[in-house]
């Protein structure tokens, strides 16, 4: 028998069997599930589909939040420069007294100056390599593409290659 006789007969006896039915617990199970979905409570949902009210409400206390936030920053950075500057003074001061309160200045002291070298790394080393890192890793992503489309294309055939009998 050629191949092309075995794919006519093959295509001819999948013609002929029948559909495949869905079992018959489908419906009622989804129908169940839509049901259920769909009698979640207001606050379960999307927000789109709350009552306005509770739209409008959770508005407000977002731009409250937000508003606070937004009065609290320039307040708490203002604290923590006067206790970084306090610990600074504090640790040029009482570097020969001896005892935990100055250990832990001159930690806090040690983990700035770390911090900021660490930055300028960053800045001078890593920061101006990035575009082109970023650029190869899209190159790569682009080539694995075009590699994964010409696999499939040799190892299946294209589409236009295929022919389906109902």
């Amino acid at each position: 028998m050629q191949p092309a006789d075995l794919e006519t007969f093959v295509g001819d006896a999948l013609g002929r069997l029948p559909l495949p039915r869905a079992p018959q617990t489908l419906l009622p199970r989804v129908l169940a599930a839509v049901q259920h979905w769909a009698g979640r409570p207001w606050y379960a949902r999307a927000w789109f589909t709350w009552p306005v009210a509770w739209q409008v409400a959770s508005v407000a206390a977002l731009a409250l939040i937000v508003g606070a936030g937004a009065m609290l920053v320039p307040s708490a950075q203002a604290a923590a420069d006067a206790a970084a500057s306090g610990i600074a003074s504090g640790i040029t001061t009482s570097m020969a007294s001896a005892g935990p309160m100055s250990d832990a200045a001159a930690l806090a002291h040690r983990g700035g100056v770390t911090i900021n070298a660490l930055r300028i790394l960053w800045r001078t080393l890593v920061e101006p390599i990035v575009p082109y890192a970023f650029a190869l890793v899209m190159l790569m992503c682009l080539a694995s593409a075009a590699f994964a489309t010409a696999l499939n294309r040799l190892a299946f055939g294209s589409a236009s290659d295929r022919v389906f009998q109902p």
